[in-house]
């Protein structure tokens, strides 16, 4: 899924000279600040959006939309020395000093600062990944089309702009990009074709739905103009990466341990060695293997856990009932959760559930949910890719095995309730502009995959175990992916060795076992599934036992309540709802 943003989606997005911009903040500066941290935050946050125009966009800040980061070796260089000048700024801000909200989101913006200097001077995917300048161009553009926050014409015209400008984006991937892994050029000549086929038939088609027929003629014409003309770019983009960058491409994607360890505390808060985590998965996994065997056996133990698992995905929806099945879903789990007394749903709102638009169906299921700032666009589209006509029916067969009853059972609760939708739904209440801005992955797919347990865990299936099986399956693939990150960064696994060994943990075949580890080439701490979730659940019973200590009693709903409310990184959560706590996070 995607929802929200992950700390350094648009880690580049870079500014040329940026000057401090109007004040654009949508909540309060922290409590138990200084006067001059309140200032420090205001104006980084100001800087930021600025500097991220496309990112600013998506956040739901439309101060930018006209605008796309300059990517330019000098740019890069400019914005390197405005970080490092920030965090000096910062630093000189004693944290003790602090209280409250401004002492937690001090440590958020020191980390958010420190990761984005990682990225740049040693990650260095501007240097590395033609994905990340073919995703800015597709993003740039993406982000203006697929919400209505303004009238359509308004929003070409902001198109326009932006892919006027995509002339240097291409630009400087061409100044930029050496030592390039072979994998991410290939990878990247397949996106940057996807970007063509989204600019020449999904976007007008977007556009079309939202009444662009409508809009001024001479706004249209100047459209259509930029559009054809950025095909051109974008093509001859695709065509100097198959030409020219692939047959050169001799690059190393792995980070290296002490990297991949600095990664990890920057982005997710989380200060583990890899020797650590190694061990910490590896339990895991053994654990959850076992408890997989133990349920495929109450379904027939004359099998293999595999192969139980494998007849479960065989029975699915029709694909002409799959959307009405997801809704029909969504009103149970809503139901159960109330009763249940889950968590306290702050409305009576529910995303739509609806087919993946044309032009986002790379995946299979999806949150769109609206920045934390967006105040028209407030929609929340909770999106499934159905099967494509043009399809064989073994493909589609294929296909819908993913939309078997308990995978799309999980799915929903991952994607709707109490999962990424109850995030949207929690947000208003989250304290700080910080923490909205710079929430970590751990944090936003953790809870929702902590929600597939947690829910099956609290009755949801009553009983079944392939409901059971379904959410464990998902538990593995994730567990898998860390296995993988960790393996191929830290320890210099080979992608082969890898693939083989995610084919075993999560009882995949070789193929998507394959996708899932060239994933983790460029996604290397996408352990933060698996990592939240397990953080979460090891704060649950912590918080339990405190709050017994105290002659306190324990209820499931406060608890929830209460972390979403926090909205920060987990390792800090605990210092708040655990008045004291030194333990770790994991």
């Amino acid at each position: 899924m995607r929802f929200c943003s992950t700390l350094l989606v648009c880690v580049l997005v870079t500014l040329s000279g940026c000057a401090p911009s109007p004040r654009m903040g949508a909540a309060a500066p922290a409590g138990g600040g200084s006067t001059e941290y309140q200032r420090f935050t205001r104006e980084f946050l100001d800087w930021y959006y600025a500097a991220n125009p496309v990112r600013s966009t998506s956040l739901g800040l439309h101060q930018y939309d006209t605008r796309v980061p300059d990517l330019s070796r000098a740019a890069i260089e400019r914005r390197t020395a405005e970080l490092r000048g920030w965090l000096a700024r910062l630093e000189r801000l004693d944290r003790r000093s602090l209280a409250g909200d401004a002492a937690l989101d001090h440590r958020i913006l020191e980390y958010a600062i420190r990761a984005q200097l990682l990225d740049l001077e040693e990650v260095r995917d501007w240097q590395k990944s033609p994905m990340m300048y073919n995703g800015t161009i597709a993003s740039s553009i993406a982000s203006l089309s697929s919400r209505e926050f303004a009238p359509v014409g308004e929003r070409m015209q902001s198109m326009t702009a932006r892919m006027r400008q995509v002339p240097t984006i291409i630009a400087a991937a061409r100044q930029n990009l050496q030592g390039v892994p072979r994998l991410w050029a290939e990878q990247a000549i397949r996106d940057t074709r996807g970007t063509v086929s989204f600019l020449r038939n999904d976007l007008p088609s977007a556009l079309e739905a939202q009444g662009m027929a409508n809009a001024d003629p001479a706004v249209r014409r100047e459209w259509e103009t930029a559009r054809a003309q950025t095909i051109r770019e974008v093509e001859g983009f695709a065509q100097w990466l198959e030409t020219d960058l692939l047959p050169r491409a001799d690059g190393d994607f792995r980070l290296g341990r002490d990297v991949f360890e600095r990664k990890l505390r920057y982005e997710e808060h989380v200060d583990l060695s890899a020797d650590q985590l190694r061990t910490i998965n590896e339990r895991a996994i053994r654990e959850y293997q076992q408890w997989v065997a133990k349920e495929a056996a109450r379904i027939d133990a004359s099998r293999t856990p595999l192969a139980v698992m494998d007849s479960l995905t065989r029975v699915y929806p029709p694909p002409e009932r799959l959307i009405a099945t997801a809704r029909a879903q969504l009103d149970t789990i809503r139901r159960f959760i109330v009763e249940r007394r889950i968590v306290t749903l702050p409305s009576d709102r529910m995303p739509m559930v609806r087919e993946t638009p044309p032009y986002a169906r790379g995946g299979f299921a999806s949150m769109d949910t609206p920045g934390p700032f967006e105040s028209r666009a407030t929609e929340a589209f909770y999106n499934i890719t159905n099967v494509d006509p043009g399809w064989t029916a073994e493909q589609k067969a294929q296909h819908m095995t993913y939309f078997n009853y308990p995978g799309l059972l999980g799915i929903t609760v991952h994607e709707a309730m109490p999962g990424h939708f109850v995030q949207l739904l929690y947000r208003s209440q989250i304290p700080t502009e910080v923490r909205k801005v710079f929430a970590p992955s751990s944090l936003v797919e953790g809870w929702a995959h902590y929600a597939e347990q947690m829910m099956v865990d609290e009755g949801l299936g009553g009983g079944d175990p392939g409901v059971r099986l379904g959410q464990l399956r998902r538990a593995l693939q994730r567990h898998a992916r860390w296995h993988a990150g960790l393996a191929m960064h830290a320890y210099g696994e080979s992608l082969e060795n890898a693939t083989q060994r995610y084919q075993q943990i999560a009882y995949f075949e070789p193929f998507p076992a394959l996708r899932e580890v060239q994933r983790g080439t460029s996604d290397p701490t996408y352990l933060y599934y698996a990592l939240g979730r397990m953080q979460i659940l090891k704060l649950r019973e912590d918080y339990r036992r405190y709050l017994e200590s105290q002659g306190k009693q324990f209820s499931l709903r406060d608890f929830h309540d209460r972390f979403l409310r926090l909205g920060l990184p987990v390792s800090l959560a605990r210092q708040v709802m655990i008045p004291g706590d030194t333990a770790s996070s994991l």
